[in-house]
């Protein structure tokens, strides 16, 4: 037979009420009844009932999680694992579940957004990245639906609690790394610039080079496949002066150009230089080991998760925007120019 909240109460010497007032942690138990009740709860092998307390407080204790694309293609980036373990490692501390979108188009994400939001599935939302013109922000400010963006918004952004790198200077002080080793001509290999942050990261070497006096900008936006990365250094071997350097947006494109750079007997840092943003294990054991721009993922997502969680427990708090430093990691996929070769 199950144990109850009165067997609990019987074996401690309380009342029922006071058993439940320990399980919702009620400020007014003192600290000795709380310990031992919960002792009496572990001999017993009590375990609450959190469908029926949830329903008691009108919450599901869930929280949803919006892609960015499908979720197929998310298991894929070394971001989403990173920035998931952020977030889940602060809401199962706070007895949260997560659930996440799973459509594979944009509009399937939407439907599954909807779905959350009509259904009271989930107390919040945190929205893994920040697109223009996006139905699904339109939708939960419509609705003053609780949620919290990973990324600035291109839009509304007096409405809406953030957390984001500062990516405009991520990318500015990446290319002047670069700079300062004696590279001139920088390529930027970047993604759909709906997105803001491949919108900051492209201003943010167009800065460093201007600031620079270099006129030359050499800018790529695509996808992180295979294809891609052999059609850019196929572009790349045809122009009458190739890059010395590459700067890319995320590990996936990195990785991509780099197997094509070897198909074509280019070697990193031999022949080019090549960095990326994010530092997860694939870069430290690429071959040769890259380096990055580390945006700290793992705090991104704790923080977003966080700032949920406040507004959840006090929906007239004061909006506030945090930005998770980044750094730079040097390795050998770098390599500093001679006069000579600057001049090639």
């Amino acid at each position: 037979m199950a144990v109850t909240i009165k067997d609990v109460a019987k074996k401690a010497q309380v009342a029922p009420s006071t058993v439940s007032r320990v399980l919702s942690d009620h400020p007014k138990i003192t600290q000795e009844t709380k310990e031992k009740v919960r002792k009496v709860m572990e001999e017993l092998g009590y375990h609450p009932n959190l469908l029926a307390r949830n329903l008691v407080r009108q919450s599901s204790q869930t929280v949803g999680i919006i892609m960015k694309e499908s979720s197929e293609h998310s298991l894929f980036d070394p971001f989403f694992p990173a920035v998931l373990k952020g977030m889940s490692d602060l809401l199962h501390d706070r007895e949260y579940s997560i659930l996440m979108t799973t459509g594979e188009t944009n509009e399937e994400i939407y439907q599954d957004v909807v779905k959350m939001v009509q259904g009271k599935n989930v107390d919040g939302l945190i929205m893994l990245y920040s697109r223009d013109e996006d139905p699904i922000l339109e939708h939960l400010l419509k609705r003053k639906f609780p949620f919290v963006m990973i990324g600035k918004p291109a839009t509304h952004i007096d409405e809406i609690m953030y957390v984001d790198n500062d990516n405009v200077k991520a990318a500015r002080d990446m290319t002047q790394y670069l700079l300062s080793i004696g590279h001139k001509r920088i390529a930027y290999v970047g993604g759909n610039p709906k997105f803001e942050v491949h919108k900051d990261r492209e201003q943010g070497y167009r800065e460093a080079l201007q600031i620079s006096g270099i006129q030359e900008t050499i800018i790529f936006q695509t996808s992180a496949t295979r294809e891609s990365g052999k059609e850019l250094v196929d572009k790349l071997l045809k122009m009458e002066k190739r890059p010395t350097a590459i700067l890319t947006t995320d590990e996936l494109k990195c990785m991509s150009i780099l197997s094509a750079l070897y198909a074509e007997s280019l070697r990193v840092p031999d022949d080019i230089s090549i960095t990326t943003f994010m530092d997860s294990l694939i870069s430290e054991l690429s071959s040769p080991p890259l380096t990055t721009m580390d945006i700290h993922p793992f705090q991104l997502g704790y923080e977003a998760a966080k700032t949920l969680v406040e507004l959840l427990e006090n929906p007239n708090m004061m909006r506030r925007n945090i930005l998770v430093p980044t750094s730079l990691v040097k390795r050998q996929s770098c390599k500093k120019l001679t006069m000579n070769e600057e001049t090639l």
